[in-house]
């Protein structure tokens, strides 16, 4: 079993609300800390993807992402789509527009949000369209976010994100796009997983706990975000 280790630089009062939110979460729900659940986590893979490159990236069971960038020889003829394949069902987060795939910031849960097909047939997730639009867009500054999806190969829905960085850059007076794919993770059927969430630190469905209490799972890089969250309330 892993164990937390403590944040030198949380202060008293932030080390006491991790301790007793934890202990909170888990007596609140009936679970224990002693067991890990599965969420499978790719490490640190920072695919590149520039020009009319493509990159597919393994899940469970013959699954798989899929992310293709198009460079059309000019500026606004550049897309960058996402598609699952080895699926009987796959789709992604969706933004309300079009097929457009949503940028969530850490910690959200992926399956509590609207979702659409994202095999190719009908449809392919819209990261980028002709350069300028599409939630991952770089033209008014690089884009680092998430990308939440789900699938399913036959055993149930299972729920993942990946971690998404795009640029742009000028090249000849041209605008090219500059796409990585930092790292990813997905969890076994019946499990719940928060953008950037690498490892389960308790069994079941802990992090599945809305809000601050979530941000548990990320340890330093939680608290930063529980900090960021609790800021504006104490102003």
């Amino acid at each position: 079993m892993k164990t937390l280790r403590a944040i030198k630089s949380v202060s008293l009062s932030e080390t006491r609300w991790l301790a007793y939110a934890t202990a909170g979460v888990a007596g609140a729900f009936g679970l224990s800390s002693s067991a890990e659940a599965e969420i499978h986590y790719s490490g640190n893979v920072s695919i590149q993807l520039t020009g009319n490159a493509r990159a597919s990236l393994p899940l469970s069971n013959g699954a798989s992402l899929f992310f293709r960038n198009i460079f059309g020889g000019s500026t606004f003829l550049q897309d960058f789509d996402f598609i699952m394949t080895g699926v009987i069902s796959g789709s992604a987060r969706e933004s309300g527009v079009h097929n457009w795939v949503s940028n969530l910031p850490l910690g959200v849960n992926v399956s509590a949000g609207e979702f659409y097909s994202v095999t190719g047939n009908p449809g392919i997730g819209v990261l980028i369209a002709n350069w300028s639009d599409g939630y991952f867009a770089p033209n008014g500054g690089p884009i680092r976010a998430f990308i939440g999806f789900r699938f399913n190969t036959g055993n149930g829905m299972q729920y993942g994100w990946a971690r998404i960085q795009t640029r742009d850059v000028i090249i000849n007076h041209s605008h090219h796009v500059r796409d990585v794919i930092k790292d990813y993770a997905w969890g076994d059927v019946g499990d719940v997983i928060l953008t950037g969430q690498t490892q389960s630190l308790q069994q079941g469905n802990a992090n599945s706990v809305p809000g601050s209490l979530g941000l548990l799972a990320f340890g330093a890089q939680g608290l930063d975000a529980w900090r960021t969250q609790r800021t504006p309330k104490c102003n």
